[in-house]
């Protein structure tokens, strides 16, 4: 395609931006990164001139002055995401965001209302319905009858937790710890697998504590079926990601023990005739090297044929929005011990 005719991309973010986005938004030839920005001009050219990125900002108020951006895809922490993207979206620019949208659902809100407001288009990164061994979970569940009970056990030790980082993955008040970087991802996917949640009960851990490296919860679903969530952020040598289903005809359990938490997922289906799990066969992985950017290149794409068709795209920021509403009830039942109703979606 000819780039006088592409759409013009600014990233903002010199971390996962990097990483992930800007290899994600390059798949589709519709589009051209035009700038990158980071929380330091220095930064900013530095990867500019890794990834060959023409323009670069220190401050992402001038990148959104850039006339040329007509887009911009944001990976920065949650709570500093709410201002870039209202002022985006306010200046008419399509916006992409990662997840969680915002450190509240008040943010949430303000940058849902933002997009429709000004009627640009909008996707949320979260990544895991993109997966073919989830999508193909997901075809499969009809064949385990009516479901008894969930059970998701996501256990393992990251970066920031093993070397003691002063960081604000850390930090929920920054947007990070395990609820916002993990359970906001276990939300969504739980939804798209099962359908609305209703109530939500949950403990944080450890207590008296910034870091929130542990989320324990219990789910009911409005199709009347419980779950139970398990989630960590300091489990050295932890089992991975592991979900299981368990129905009246059949059992389910998708698991990742390898350090790529996009790729590398099995899938075991079994049935009351087999009477054992049998491993189910899944296309091979792409050829990047790190799996979240085929994950993400998947939205993107159908982010970017909502720009020039209009054609609607899950998930927007409608999902964030409820997400961060999942989030709360579950912020909500830890403080005051007790069950949180969710409205319906």
């Amino acid at each position: 395609m000819d780039h006088s005719k592409a759409l013009s991309v600014g990233v903002i973010g010199a971390g996962f931006g990097k990483q992930v986005h800007v290899p994600a938004f390059r798949t589709d030839r519709r589009c051209i990164v035009e700038a990158i920005c980071a929380s330091t001009l220095e930064n900013a050219h530095r990867a500019a001139e890794e990834l060959g990125i023409d323009s670069f900002y220190g401050d992402w108020r001038n990148l959104l002055e850039d006339s040329r951006i007509q887009a911009v895809s944001i990976a920065v922490p949650p709570p500093v995401q709410v201002e870039i993207a209202v002022a985006a979206a306010s200046a008419g620019k399509h916006v992409f965001c990662d997840k969680p949208v915002a450190g509240s659902l008040e943010g949430a809100l303000a940058v849902f209302s933002a997009a429709e407001d000004s009627k640009v288009a909008h996707a949320v990164n979260f990544i895991f319905p993109e997966i073919p061994a989830w999508q193909e979970a997901r075809e499969r569940i009809p064949e385990l009858g009516s479901i008894r009970h969930i059970a998701l056990n996501w256990r393992v030790e990251t970066y920031a937790f093993r070397l003691k980082l002063d960081s604000w993955k850390t930090v929920c008040e920054k947007g990070g710890g395990t609820l916002c970087n993990f359970v906001s991802h276990t939300f969504y996917y739980l939804e798209w697998l099962f359908g609305p949640i209703a109530r939500i009960a949950s403990r944080l851990s450890p207590p008296m504590s910034s870091s929130e490296a542990r989320v324990d919860a219990w789910i009911e679903f409005s199709a009347g079926f419980p779950a139970s969530v398990s989630v960590a952020a300091d489990a050295f040598l932890g089992a991975g990601h592991c979900l299981e289903i368990f129905g009246e005809k059949g059992s389910l359990r998708l698991q990742n023990r390898t350090s790529d938490y996009a790729r590398g997922f099995t899938l075991e289906v079994g049935s009351r005739k087999s009477g054992c799990m049998e491993l189910v066969e899944i296309p091979a992985a792409s050829a990047f090297a790190d799996g979240r950017i085929e994950a993400t290149a998947k939205i993107a794409s159908r982010f970017l044929d909502s720009i020039f068709s209009g054609a609607k795209i899950t998930p927007s920021l409608r999902e964030g929005v409820r997400v961060q509403r999942l989030m709360e009830a579950a912020r909500e039942s830890h403080r005051f011990c007790k069950w949180q109703t969710v409205s319906e979606p």
